[in-house]
């Protein structure tokens, strides 16, 4: 029996999450792309198809893939919706990308790679399969370099979704990257403004790890609460936190 995910519960409340679906980083990384329109790109980690159905009107052909069934029927249907005759999405893992090699000029992942079983792997199957001279655009959350503060925001990530594996530090992506001649570049830094209450149902958490998180966000260290932006009520209820999060760019050379 397949285990269930929060993507395969609740993946029409990924389609509509905001933060998914309205981000100011699709429209950092459809510039740094300078997409053509004989391009054509991959999305891996699709989700509901919010990043596919981004660049679509600006090259040839986009392909979307991700883990879940549920989720590549959402994103398949959502496209439909939208009229993006261009974009198509299938099922696959980022580690065992069913194409050949050389057949991508763009590879976009976007608030995905934190759920990658083997991210290690991963970045060298993006490499395998863009062109010389591709881009790979990376937007995720990241660790900070501090050891206490990465646990503290991992282990956070994990209470919340065990589907989560690792937000990476960027000194890891800069080594990932570089391993796999990709030549590293940081584009935008920002803070990723999370509302709890809705963090939470998205992510079906159930009733007992929820009051550990509370615990969590309530133990915060001083230098934790600045990091993250921990906002607490009087009652010490979570309002909101902020993760952090950035655009990578990835030249094949």
């Amino acid at each position: 029996m397949r285990n269930e995910t929060p993507f395969s519960k609740n993946a029409e409340m990924y389609r509509d999450e905001k933060v998914f679906a309205e981000g100011e980083d699709l429209g950092f990384m459809i510039k740094t792309a300078e997409c053509r329109a004989e391009q054509r790109v991959l999305d891996i980690g699709a989700g509901a198809g919010h990043t596919a159905l981004a660049f679509s009107p600006y090259v040839q052909e986009c392909i979307g893939v991700d883990a879940t069934k549920e989720m590549v029927e959402v994103a398949s249907s959502f496209a439909q919706d939208k009229g993006a005759g261009s974009v198509r999405f299938q099922q696959g893992t980022a580690e065992s990308l069913p194409f050949p090699d050389d057949s991508f000029d763009i590879v976009t992942c976007r608030y995905a790679a934190h759920h990658f079983s083997d991210v290690r792997k991963a970045v060298s199957e993006v490499a395998r399969v863009l062109k010389k001279d591709g881009r790979f655009l990376l937007v995720d959350h990241y660790a900070p370099e501090d050891p206490v503060l990465d646990e503290f925001v991992n282990h956070l990530n994990q209470l919340r979704d065990p589907s989560h594996v690792r937000e990476s530090s960027l000194s890891e992506w800069q080594s990932m990257f570089t391993t796999n001649q990709l030549e590293y570049q940081e584009i935008q830094k920002w803070n990723l403004p999370i509302q709890y209450e809705s963090w939470i149902k998205r992510g079906g958490t159930p009733a007992d790890r929820e009051k550990q998180i509370t615990a969590h966000l309530n133990d915060a260290s001083d230098e934790a609460r600045d990091m993250f932006h921990i906002k607490l009520n009087q009652n010490g209820q979570p309002g909101s936190f902020c993760l952090k999060a950035i655009l990578i760019q990835g030249i094949k050379r």
